[in-house]
C-alpha cells in the first residue's frame, strides 16, 4: 500500500469513477484499475460497488478513505514543511467554510493573509454549513476550516468573534426604526425559509413549533435567491448579521432579534503540528478584527 495507489483510489472515489480519475491524474485507466485491484487484494475486501460506468464506495472504502486522505493531507504537509525552510515561499493552505462565513470573516481573513504572504496559494473548499466545514478538517479534506458549530475534540478551536442572527425585512417595513423586535412581533409576517439545518431554518422551525404563527412564503434551498426575494417584498428571513449588511445596503430593513440570538465564529485545526502555511493563517486569522452584531 504506497501513497501512489492511495492517491489512485481518493480520485476515483471524488471523480466517482476510473475513466474520470484516471483523465486527472493523467495516467491510463488500466493502469489505475490495476492498481485498485491491488489495493483491494492488500484489503481483502472489496473497496467499490461498480454501477452502470460508475462506482460507490463499499463498507470498506469508507473507511479506507478516512484514513487515505489523512496519510495524502500528512504527505503534502510534509511537503509544505520543506518548502517552508526554503524561506516560506509559494506553498499552499486549504480553508473549509460555510456560504456565510465565506463572505465574512474568511474574505477578510484572506485578504490580510495574502497581503503578508504573497507566494501562497489558499484553496477556499466550500461546505454547506458549519459542521461539514469541521468535518472537512477532522477527514483531512482541507488543513483549516471556519466554523459558526461547537466541534468535537480531537480538533483544535480558537474564537475569531462572534456573529447574530437578525431578522431582514423587505424596503419600507412598518417595523422600520422599531429597534430590537421580539419573534411574537413577527406574528403573521410572511417568511422566505432557507436549508434545512441552516440557523436561520432552525430558528423559523422552532418559532412555529412555540406557537408563533410565522408564515412561510417561500422555501428555497438557493441561499443565493434570499436577498433578492426579500427586495422584491415577497417577505422576511433570518439571516446572519454579516450576510444581512448586503441587503441594507440595498434597501432591507434589518434589525436585532430580542433576545439575541448570538454565537462564536471558531477557526479549527487538527491536533497535530500545522505546516508553515497553515500556521501563518491560522495566525492571521486570530489577529484580525472579529466581527459581531453591534
Amino acid at each position: 500500500m504506497d501513497v501512489r495507489t492511495l492517491e489512485y483510489f481518493v480520485a476515483a472515489v471524488e471523480c466517482g469513477g476510473f475513466t474520470k480519475a484516471a483523465a486527472r491524474l493523467h495516467v491510463t485507466q488500466p493502469t489505475l484499475s490495476e492498481a485498485i485491484r491491488r489495493l483491494e487484494r492488500e484489503c481483502d475486501a472489496p473497496l467499490f460497488h461498480r454501477v452502470g460506468r460508475g462506482v460507490v464506495l463499499s463498507e470498506a472504502g469508507a473507511v479506507l478513505l478516512t484514513y487515505a486522505r489523512r496519510v495524502l493531507k500528512d504527505m503534502e504537509d510534509a511537503r509544505q514543511s520543506m518548502i517552508a525552510l526554503r524561506g516560506f515561499q509559494g506553498g499552499r493552505v486549504t480553508v473549509s467554510a460555510p456560504p456565510a462565513l465565506s463572505i465574512e470573516p474568511l474574505a477578510r481573513i484572506v485578504g490580510n493573509f495574502r497581503r503578508a504572504y504573497p507566494d501562497v496559494t489558499v484553496v477556499m473548499l466550500p461546505t454547506e454549513d458549519g459542521a461539514l466545514a469541521a468535518a472537512a478538517v477532522a477527514n483531512a479534506a482541507s488543513e483549516v476550516g471556519l466554523t459558526d458549530r461547537p466541534v468535537s475534540a480531537d480538533l483544535r478551536a480558537h474564537p475569531i468573534g462572534s456573529n447574530e442572527i437578525v431578522v431582514v425585512l423587505p424596503p419600507g417595513n412598518a417595523l422600520s426604526g422599531k429597534g430590537p423586535v421580539s419573534l411574537e412581533q413577527l406574528a403573521g409576517v410572511p417568511f422566505i425559509s432557507s436549508a434545512v439545518g441552516t440557523r436561520a431554518r432552525n430558528l423559523l422551525d422552532e418559532s412555529k413549533e412555540r406557537g408563533i404563527a410565522l408564515q412561510t412564503a417561500v422555501e428555497t434551498p438557493h441561499r443565493e435567491a434570499v436577498i433578492p426575494l426579500i427586495l422584491e417584498g415577497v417577505g422576511a428571513a433570518f439571516l446572519p448579521w454579516t450576510v444581512s449588511r448586503e441587503a441594507e445596503s440595498r434597501g432591507a430593513v434589518v434589525l436585532p432579534l430580542l433576545p439575541r440570538v448570538a454565537y462564536d465564529l471558531l477557526i479549527v485545526h487538527r491536533d497535530q503540528p500545522l505546516t508553515a502555511a497553515a500556521e501563518a493563517f491560522v495566525a492571521t486569522a486570530l489577529g484580525s478584527s472579529p466581527v459581531g452584531g453591534d
